[in-house]
């Protein structure tokens, strides 16, 4: 009974991880207040930035773009997300993503809050000039998508052209999102940019990832007690004792509840904190629950874990002895033993 009921939550869960739809939502950002901006670029960082990128050097490039942008007198927080389109000719307009100290071209976004996402044109074109198209789709976190795998572990279940007059002069137009709250932590983030609405020649096209930081996250765990425990059975119809594996190594599928969110898709070092708690993975129930913390390790997420687990077994009711031989079909000789285990071992992390 205890089994099924184990299962049924399980499943429950499962299925209420997957009832809601993709969501998709189109957004039209607004200009930020005195876009767009104009700047004479008399260290033509314009140009510089190209040469950069065009050579292979995105870091002196962002780190060009930077200065260029800083010239407009527009200033960048570094806890928001600036998707970022340079208009170096019709041909050749790359699009990234400033953030931080993040690479360039990294599409990766840890969550958003409602105004936390600009959208940055640079272009030696008077004014800008720009169309836009914004989809967001909504989707599962790592927990959801991963949620029926853990499940399935256990068996009960070119150059840029100069103008004769102000050669230097840059536009830059700047637009500021407003993010829908069903879509700031977990979405896609499509982004189209075109000359304007008409034109066939796609100009910069990128797939942003919103995947949030997360306190939840999976594990197996090995581990180990130090108590010497028997099994008492039934051979043949005879009531037998059965002794367990020295030192009873047992396996585990563990949740983990981060004290610190954690990026899951990411390869960490193993340093934070977390508890953790899940089942056997067993033909009995046997649930653990504790707490872990990481060791660095270069290649693999691996933690130490303490705790302690709860396992069902079985004793014999009063009259029956070790030996006997159970004649009656129905009679039943034995009642529930609830044993509880210290457990210590070691958990790899995944992803």
């Amino acid at each position: 009974m205890l089994k099924k009921c184990i299962v049924c939550i399980l499943i429950l869960l499962l299925v209420t991880s997957f009832v809601f739809a993709q969501d998709r939502a189109i957004l039209i950002p607004k200009k930020v207040a005195g876009a767009p901006y104009v700047v004479e670029d008399s260290q033509d960082l314009f140009g510089k930035t190209w040469r950069f990128y065009r050579d292979g050097f995105t870091d002196l490039a962002t780190d060009s773009l930077k200065k260029l942008i800083s010239l407009f007198g527009f200033e960048m927080n570094k806890n928001d997300y600036y998707i970022v389109v340079a208009n170096f000719n019709d041909a050749e307009t790359p699009i990234g993503m400033l953030h931080g100290d993040s690479y360039f071209h990294d599409t990766r976004i840890y969550g958003l809050k409602s105004s936390s996402l600009y959208y940055i044109y640079i272009s030696r074109e008077e004014e800008a000039k720009s169309y836009l198209s914004t989809v967001l789709t909504s989707k599962s976190s790592y927990f959801e998508e991963v949620l029926p795998y853990f499940i399935g572990l256990f068996p009960i279940f070119s150059q840029a052209t100069a103008q004769a007059s102000g050669e230097y002069r840059t536009w830059m137009d700047v637009r500021k999102f407003d993010i829908p709250k069903k879509f700031q932590k977990y979405c896609d983030i499509n982004v189209v940019v075109k000359k304007d609405l008409s034109d066939e020649r796609v100009l910069a096209h990128e797939v942003f990832d919103n995947s949030s930081l997360e306190r939840w996250g999976f594990g197996i765990g090995t581990a180990i007690t130090s108590a010497d425990d028997v099994d008492i059975t039934l051979e043949n119809g005879v009531i037998v004792v059965r002794p367990k594996p020295e030192l009873d190594l047992a396996t585990f599928g563990l949740i983990n509840f981060f004290f610190k969110p954690v990026d899951t898709k990411a390869r960490q070092l193993a340093t934070s904190f977390h508890l953790c708690g899940g089942l056997r993975i067993s033909e009995t129930i046997e649930p653990i629950l504790g707490l872990g913390f990481g060791i660095p390790v270069d290649f693999i997420d691996l933690h130490l874990f303490a705790g302690y687990s709860v396992e069902f077994a079985q004793d014999l009711e009063e009259g029956y002895h070790v030996g006997q031989e159970i004649i009656e079909k129905d009679a039943d000789p034995f009642k529930l033993n609830i044993r509880g285990k210290p457990r210590f071992g070691i958990e790899i992390r995944f992803p």
